[in-house]
């Protein structure tokens, strides 16, 4: 009796969460997805399916930490508006009962297919196992019966055992997952079957050279790009005081997962709050996009002391292109269609929308500019090839430095109430950073030649 009740608890668990979407919030960034309440971080399942773009995330609709996660879920059309709807997945069995966390997504004849991490705590500590749950119309989603698909193999991996990447490949499907060796260095292990339901083999594995690159490598994505093979990682225990050991890497390697070793990654963003990266293949404009979960752990958790009605946001989506070995990341296309009306010219001490965009052009090699309002300071300064971030807001004081610029030729910066995104030379460097200016409207400091060109632009809202 007591295991049937435990069951219609669970059952009811997916249309509690759904019952937050009611509450009609108002969202606390304008042009950055971010869940209607409580926590969240990684964007999961990027796809494209049934003329929608989904993007999937993990979410804790009930409170401001990662005690209970959920797959949240915004759909849009054209990648402009964007609308929240149900939950696609929620911690209701006993292999995902204490979290259905990161993982990707495939359409298989014409079913929408969620692979996901299973987890569930046991005796001082926790198992993670692969699942799976379809869907045909991309919004309402079940788990199949012979979950998980997947269980770790503790001879050549520990408990981290996480957030698979599905694809598919010469008649075969295949999964990367995320992992940690028994040497405590962090690994990426790969599955393969001829079905997405069972059947799965271990094919091996590539890990890190060194434990000193990270003791695990989460949120793997893989695609190839202009006939190079990327994969994408976000090691964390790497030996650096950087960013608390965490970083978001790509590797572009023929990469051999018979016990091969990984190379190191290149960074994909300069700024603190950037991790857990994928991305996207869009089939409308044949490109490859890319999200961030704009965020850090041990970063965003400082936030909950301000009472924020939901924490956590996504980055705007990137396009990614592949230039002598490095990628880069610039704006998509679409968000120059967000911009409202004409530009205006920057000036100094004159004040502008917390919410909005600037560009600046014709910039010389000393270049400084400073952002504030009461609460907050965003402050670059270019000088002798190296790029200086400082910010100093009510949460805590960080510099960031992007060094072997040779020159700067244009910058873009997206500024979302607490969140600043700088591309620079149109994507060649992303510098990703939360700056809680908490007022609506922020001023303008300038120290730089009479050449450079500032324009300012105010953006219209994502949401529907």
């Amino acid at each position: 009796m007591e295991i049937i009740e435990s069951k219609k608890i669970f059952m009811k668990l997916i249309d509690k969460a759904n019952e937050t979407l009611k509450s009609n919030n108002i969202p606390r960034y304008k042009f950055h997805l971010t869940a209607n309440s409580g926590w969240s971080n990684d964007p999961n399942g990027l796809i494209y399916f049934k003329n929608h773009y989904h993007v999937f995330f993990q979410n804790n609709p009930f409170a401001q930490n990662t005690s209970q996660i959920f797959w949240g879920h915004f759909v849009s059309t054209d990648l402009i508006k964007w609308k929240q709807v149900k939950f696609a997945l929620a911690p209701n069995q006993e292999y995902d009962a204490d979290g259905c966390f990161s993982g990707s997504a495939i359409v298989i004849k014409n079913k929408l297919i969620l692979v996901y991490t299973g987890h569930k705590k046991i005796a001082d500590s926790y198992l993670e196992t692969v699942c799976l749950a379809e869907s045909e119309d991309g919004i309402q989603f079940k788990k199949i019966t012979n979950n998980p698909i997947i269980l770790p193999n503790f001879e050549n991996n520990t408990k981290r055992f996480r957030d698979p990447k599905i694809f598919s490949q010469s008649g075969f499907y295949y999964i990367l997952i995320g992992g940690e060796s028994r040497k405590k260095k962090g690994q990426l292990l790969l599955y393969r079957s001829k079905s997405i339901y069972q059947g799965w083999e271990y094919i091996g594995k590539v890990e890190n050279k060194s434990s000193d690159f990270g003791n695990m490598i989460e949120c793997p994505d893989y695609f190839d790009i202009a006939d190079r093979t990327v994969i994408i990682g976000s090691p964390k225990g790497i030996k650096t005081s950087e960013k608390h050991g965490f970083d978001a890497c790509y590797y572009i390697e023929k990469f051999n997962f018979n016990n091969g070793q990984l190379p190191l990654g290149k960074k994909l963003d300069y700024g603190r709050d950037f991790y857990a990266p994928q991305t996207l293949y869009n089939p409308l404009n044949n490109e490859r996009l890319l999200i961030g979960w704009f965020g850090l752990p041990g970063e965003q958790e400082k936030e909950s002391e301000y009472h924020f009605n939901s924490i956590g946001a996504l980055t705007i989506p990137r396009k990614i292109s592949e230039r002598d070995g490095i990628l880069i990341t610039e704006p998509a296309s679409e968000y120059l269609k967000l911009r409202r009306g004409h530009n205006k010219k920057v000036e100094k001490n004159k004040q502008y929308s917390v919410q909005s965009e600037f560009t600046f052009s014709n910039i010389t090699n000393s270049f400084s500019l400073r952002i504030f309002s009461k609460k907050a300071e965003y402050f670059l300064k270019f000088e002798n090839n190296v790029l200086i971030v400082r910010i100093t807001d009510m949460i805590e004081e960080r510099v960031d430095k992007v060094v072997g610029l040779k020159q700067i030729n244009f910058l873009d910066l997206f500024i979302d109430n607490g969140l600043t995104e700088l591309f620079i030379n149109k994507g060649e460097k992303v510098v990703s950073n939360k700056c809680e200016f908490m007022s609506k409207t922020i001023k303008i400091d300038t120290d730089w030649s009479d050449k450079v060109i500032g324009l300012n632009y105010s953006l219209k809202s994502i949401y529907e």
